[in-house]
């Protein structure tokens, strides 16, 4: 299939490299002679409203997952992992919400929190969180600029460069020469946009709509698109992409109500997720892109034995659960469950020093209390973290709709 047959062909590599933590040394506390902690206090910070709030289903399912499998093999220093405060990141047009959530997490105290999911809410609740001395990790943020930004920060997902690039490919190879893109106007929309265009024009396609410095993005949270649907069509683009979160459920309805074929439209991950209020078939040909390896047949099963919302969307389930997993490794190799030396110790159970491949909570901690390093390799499919907290490498799914208007996994790219 084609996607199958890109994973074998296409080569995006990731330039960061593997390794280390500003000279600290790993496997001990850094907590400058406090008393270590014994349990591990976790938090989230997820789209209970707004936006985002259809991709939750993934990420909720894979958290409680994950805690399962860890307190089942034990937990981490032999308690426990405890959620101790569920936050909503909300919508970036009603920042009230992100700092109320923000306020509470910190006064709970966790030593990690998993999120934001969006980009600019990651942005919005750093500040204080790192003020807090919390450790914070995202399954979801692909903006390009998070690279490096802060050593109180991870992710277990590929930045844009990589999406951008692999949706560019896709596309090149099913042969369209030209395309409109419909991008939201943040981090994300344009980060995506800029690295899909140069793809795109590397490869002689050229793009007819909204592109770098057209001004031509839209912003989150709007609801109608006859106008940039018209704008766009009017160019005559062989395929179009839309870059967006849940916009897409108008615009594609309307892009159908204009007359464009669907079959030639193409999404990314956070609007490639089933749509079943959508005319049966409608969506039937349209593919996507989703940073991360395809969900598993069993790895589903568990997360709807958790949560049966999981159902309604699996993207980014992978990543949390690895979050979540390195996290605990880390703080069983540091031997405290604070957030400084968790930091201290994500890269190396990551692998970044090599060591010992292991795919679960259970097996991994069994070789870190041997006192052997470690290379999780877990759900994602991501390689070890490099020096800006990256995976240094990655996969990106391909997907293709059914009639029942469903992403289906298609294949992989590595990058």
């Amino acid at each position: 299939m084609g996607g199958i047959a890109l994973l074998a062909s296409a080569a995006l590599v990731f330039t960061g490299c593997s390794g280390g933590d500003s000279g600290k040394k790993e496997g001990t506390s850094e907590s400058s002679g406090s008393q270590k902690e014994t349990t591990l206090n976790i938090g989230s910070l997820l789209p209970q409203t707004g936006a985002l709030e259809h991709l939750i289903y993934g990420p909720q399912a894979a958290l409680k997952l994950a805690m399962k499998d860890i307190n089942d093999a034990g937990g981490v220093l032999g308690n426990d992992v405890n959620l101790v405060v569920e936050g909503n990141e909300g919508d970036t047009n009603d920042p009230t919400v992100i700092a109320k959530s923000v306020d509470d997490i910190i006064k709970k105290k966790p030593a990690f929190v998993l999120g934001a999911m969006g980009t600019s809410n990651t942005n919005a609740a750093m500040p204080k969180l790192t003020e807090a001395g919390i450790l914070m990790g995202s399954p979801s943020n692909t903006g390009i600029a998070l690279s490096g930004i802060n050593p109180l920060y991870f992710r277990t997902i590929a930045p844009d460069t990589v999406q951008g690039s692999a949706l560019g490919n896709l596309i090149i190879k099913d042969g369209h020469a030209s395309v409109g893109i419909l991008a939201l106007n943040n981090d994300y929309g344009k980060g995506l946009r800029d690295n899909l265009e140069k793809t795109l024009e590397k490869n002689g396609s050229t793009v007819t709509y909204g592109a770098t410095g057209k001004g031509q993005e839209f912003p989150e949270g709007q609801t109608a698109f006859s106008s940039e649907v018209s704008a766009v069509l009017a160019t005559k683009p062989d395929a179009i992409a839309i870059l967006s979160y849940i916009e897409a459920k108008q615009i594609i309805p309307e892009l159908a109500a204009q007359g464009f074929d669907l079959k030639k439209l193409y999404l990314v991950d956070g609007n490639t997720t089933p749509y079943p209020e959508f005319d049966k078939g409608l969506l039937e040909g349209a593919q996507g892109t989703t940073p991360g390896r395809t969900v598993g047949t069993d790895f589903e099963k568990e997360l709807v034995a958790v949560d049966k919302d999981a159902s309604k969307s699996l993207n980014f389930a992978p990543e949390t659960y690895d979050a979540l997993v390195l996290v605990a490794l880390a703080a069983e190799k540091g031997g405290s469950a604070d957030s400084e030396t968790i930091r201290a110790n994500l890269a190396a159970v990551s692998g970044a020093k090599g060591g010992e491949k292991c795919e679960s909570f259970a097996d991994c901690v069994k070789l870190v209390k041997d006192g052997k390093e470690i290379q999780y390799a877990g759900k994602a499919g991501i390689g070890p973290l490099n020096d800006k907290n990256d995976p240094s490498t990655a996969l990106v799914g391909i997907y293709k709709f059914g009639a029942d208007n469903t992403p289906a996994a298609e294949g992989e790219i590595e990058g």
